[in-house]
Parts: structure tokens; sequence; C-alpha cells
């Protein structure tokens, strides 16, 4: 039975880490969600078999080394490949030095930061040679999240360190504990100056956010209410803040780098309630049953909480699936089920998991088959994709990417009514930057030069390090031959300090230098 829960459980935690899809537009993370989602199905349908047909399971449970001994070899796996990309011998999926099979650092370490917890009970829990490899493993896992550079995951696993501390010898308990909170202090302002530019922009997101939180303080804006108006509210705090040193590091941001405020963001203070109790009951789980494998269940979760202060780690699906499991073993030593009970909450699960499968499939041949119509479109193929589109709309029209990606299709098929619909409906979920520009480009072409301002304007007070919203407004007033308004926006381009240089800031500059003296003369 053991190999059998092994297999399980390397497979489903192995597939959440590792798998990579070109089949996907987002070839990183939704594969993972899939799989995760299918492997949750079927362990529900087991546990529900094993309530009526195996006691044995019912009565003892899985044994929980075999399924910490499978966590971390898939956490040791993921940590050698990203040391591997690291060093230069095998290529990154992403942008980054180092990122494993995610698309973001952040992925990787709060994959290797959650299985840390695992790897300390595995080897308090073995002997001789499999002890030495599971502290080898756990080396690792901690090399791997210090490469990735992720501070968020530096501190998680500072955090699981500092909770393992001995806690028989109270004479060395409390200095020691005080040695190790100076230590996280030092590494976490170490670790701010380390990125000081993404740790102010961090800034400016809560900052932002807090406003946001502010209109909407009891239920929220509701389900990805942080993505529909986060880039409104930045684009308001730097309306109303022309000269602040945070305009240089604003980007287009789709997460807030902390859970707690995207929560009550979207939820509002009855979403905080509602974690507060999960919080207080898992701690009263805890403290009734604090031994065995509740410690790093425990540990786990603590890792998750001080990972989702500074990141976004619900983004990925295995961050859901340790929180899942974490929350079972604890509530299973607090109060463990009869067996009654235990069909009582194993076969509604099982229902619910097989009755959301075909939902879950169809949603996955959506996604694949959007794939390939946006890979056929990249061909030139635009007009005889968007019959594939407008099918697909019923299927993803609560996706933003699709509404954006749909949108841009229909401008460049030059459906520009139809584009601007669409896009509406796209700003209503997701109202960023590129959003904005595809929104003015529609609006221009269609002959609304007053709309289009409105969204140029929107785009440059959005991400005011950026250029190319001000050219294309310098555009729009040229057109209308509005010399003084040409004027203010090329000097408005011409004193902005550029952020990241490029070959089109470098040509936007200097025909706005041009430009400009000739206005200049007139």
């Amino acid at each position: 039975m053991s190999k059998w829960i092994f297999s399980y459980f390397a497979v489903w935690f192995g597939g959440s880490f590792w798998w990579v899809s070109s089949q996907f537009i987002d070839s990183e993370i939704v594969p993972k969600w899939f799989f995760a989602m299918f492997g949750t199905a079927v362990f529900c349908v087991v546990c529900a078999v094993a309530a009526f047909f195996l006691p044995e399971i019912r009565r003892t449970g899985a044994r929980f080394t075999t399924v910490s001994a499978a966590i971390l070899l898939c956490a040791a796996s993921q940590a050698a490949y990203a040391l591997l990309q690291w060093g230069g011998v095998c290529d990154s999926c992403g942008v980054f030095p180092a990122c494993g099979s995610f698309d973001n650092p952040a992925g990787l370490a709060s994959t290797l930061a959650f299985s840390v917890p695992f790897g300390f009970y595995l080897a308090e829990n073995s002997q001789g040679v499999l002890r030495k490899a599971t502290w080898t493993a756990v080396v690792l896992v901690t090399a791997a999240v210090v490469a990735s550079g992720s501070r968020s995951g530096m501190l998680a696993v500072c955090a699981v360190c500092l909770a393992c501390l001995p806690t028989r010898r109270a004479s060395i308990r409390r200095p020691l504990a005080l040695a190790l909170l100076a230590v996280i202090a030092a590494a976490s302002v170490f670790l701010y100056h380390y990125k000081k530019d993404s740790a102010d922009g961090r800034l400016l997101i809560w900052q932002c956010t807090w406003e946001l939180i502010k209109e909407r303080p009891l239920a929220g804006h509701g389900p990805g209410g942080f993505q529909a108006h986060y880039m409104d509210a930045q684009a308001d705090y730097f309306r109303a803040h022309p000269d602040s040193p945070y305009a240089r590091l604003a980007d287009d941001v789709k997460a807030p780098f902390n859970e707690y405020l995207g929560l009550l963001t979207d939820f509002g203070l009855a979403g905080g309630l509602v974690l507060a109790a999960l919080a207080v009951l898992l701690f009263r789980a805890w403290r009734r049953h604090p031994v065995g494998s509740s410690r790093p269940a425990m540990l786990c979760l603590l890792a998750v909480a001080v990972f989702s202060l500074f990141s976004y780690p619900f983004r990925y699906a295995h961050t859901w699936l340790f929180c899942g499991l974490c929350a079972a073993v604890l509530l299973r030593n607090a109060w463990p089920p009869s067996p009654t009970a235990w069909r009582w909450v194993a076969v509604p699960l099982a229902g619910c998991a097989v009755a959301a499968s075909p939902a879950v499939l169809r949603r996955m041949q959506a996604e694949m088959r959007w794939c390939e119509t946006a890979n056929l479109s990249l061909c030139g193929r635009t007009e005889e994709v968007l019959p594939d589109y407008y099918e697909l709309y019923g299927e993803l029209k609560d996706e933003p990417l699709f509404l954006y990606n749909y949108a841009a299709e229909l401008n460049v098929a030059g459906r520009y009514a139809q584009s601007l619909r669409v896009g509406r409906e796209c700003e209503a979920r997701m109202a960023d930057y590129f959003t904005q520009l595809l929104q003015a480009d529609n609006c221009r072409k269609l002959g609304r030069p007053v709309e289009a301002e409105r969204h140029l304007k929107q785009a440059a007070q959005m991400c005011p390090n950026r250029f190319v919203p001000l050219h294309e407004l310098y555009q729009l007033h040229e057109a209308r031959a509005d010399t003084p308004a040409m004027r203010r926006v090329a000097e408005a381009i011409l004193r902005k300090p550029v952020k990241v240089d490029s070959p089109q800031v470098r040509v936007i500059i200097a025909k706005m230098k041009h430009q400009y003296s000739i206005l200049k003369n007139n």
C-alpha cells in the first residue's frame, strides 16, 4: 500500500510542479492547474471508496512519511533542474536565470519553500542512508530557493527554520530564537536593498491597493476585483501625485504582491473574517494535536502565510494542494472522524469532483483550442480564425486575457466596432495599460478622437514612465492640427526620463526633438 501511496502523490504533486505544455497560451501555469484538478478528483474518489471498502486506511490514514517522501522527491528534482538553469546548463522556461518549470521565480520558490517542512519531518523519521539522502535533498531545495533570488522564498524558509528550534532545553531556546530573529531582521533589510527598486515598487502597489480596499471595505470588489480595478487606482494615484518618485517604477500590475491585501480587495472584511476563522480553527487543531504529522502540516502553512505577505503563491495550483493537504491532516489528527463521518465527508466531495470534471475537461479543451487559434492568427490567418474566436467566446468570456486577445484580433481585422465592444468587456475584468492602448486605437479608427484621447491619457497615467501613450497622443493631436496640444505633449516626452532604453524609445525621442524644434519656430 505504501508503494501505491508514494506513486500516486509523486505523480499528483509532480505533475502539479512539472507539467509544461505549448498547447496552452499560459504554458507554464495553466497545465499544472488542470493536472492538479484532475488529480484531486481521483483522490476524492479513492477516499470515498476507501471509506467503504478499505477500513485499515480509514482507521490509520496514509503513512505521512510516504507522502512526505513523494513531495520531497518532486521538490528535489525541481530544485536540481533550477540549479542547472542557474548554472547555465539548462535553458529557463521564463526570462529569469532560474525558475524551474515555472514562468517566474515565485512559482519555483513557493514550491520549494512549502516542501521544506516535509523534508524535516522525513529526516526526523528516517535512519541511515535515507536520512542522509533526505538532508541532502533539503540542502538542495534550500540552495535552489536562494538561487531563484526570491526574497519571499528565503524568508519563508527562514521562518520554518525558526519554528523548528529545539524546544526541550529552555536555556538555549530563547538565545537561539533571539539570534535567529536578529538574523531574519538583518536578512529582511539586506533583501530590501538587494532589489530596492522592486521593493519600492511593491510599496506603491500596496498603497494603491489600500485605496481600493477603502472604497469597498465590507464586501470588496468581487472575485477578480484587483485585476479589474487596480490599474485605474494606480492612474488616480499618479494623477494626484504627478511628481511621485514611484513614477519611474510603475508597471502593468496583475497581482498585489500580498495575498491578504488581495483578499481584502476582492472580498472585503467579510473575506478577511472567513480567513481569520479558518486560521483560528487550524491553530486550535494544531494545539489539540501538535505532534506527529501535524507539525510539518503547520510548518507548511506557516511558510505559505509568510510567503503570502510579499508575493502571490495562490496563483499556482501547488499552493492550493499544499494548503488542502495540510488542513486535512490537522483536522483529522485533532478530531479523528468516525466511519460514518468519514463517509459523509468523502462521498459528497467525490460526487462534487466527478460532477465538476466534465466542465473542467471542456475548459481545458477550450484553452487548447484557443492556443491553436491564436497561433494560426499569428501566421497571418486572422480573418479565417475569427469564427473560431466567436465560438470560443461562449466558453472563455470570463477570461480577461482571452477577451483582450479576441479584441486585438478584431482590431487587426479592421472590425473596430466589434473590437471596441469586446474591449469594454475586457476593461470590466482587466483595465490595464495594454487594454487602454487597444481601446484608444479602436476609437481613433472609428472617428472618436475624444474617447481615444481619454484612453491614451489613462494609459499614460497608469504607467507614467512609458513613451508610447504620449507618442500616440501626439499623433492624435497632430491629426487634429492642435498645435498647442502637440507642443505640450512633445515637451512632456522630452522631459521624461528613460527607464528602459530601446530602439522604439530612441526613435520616439528623436522624432519629438525634431518636431519640437519645428513647433518652436512656428
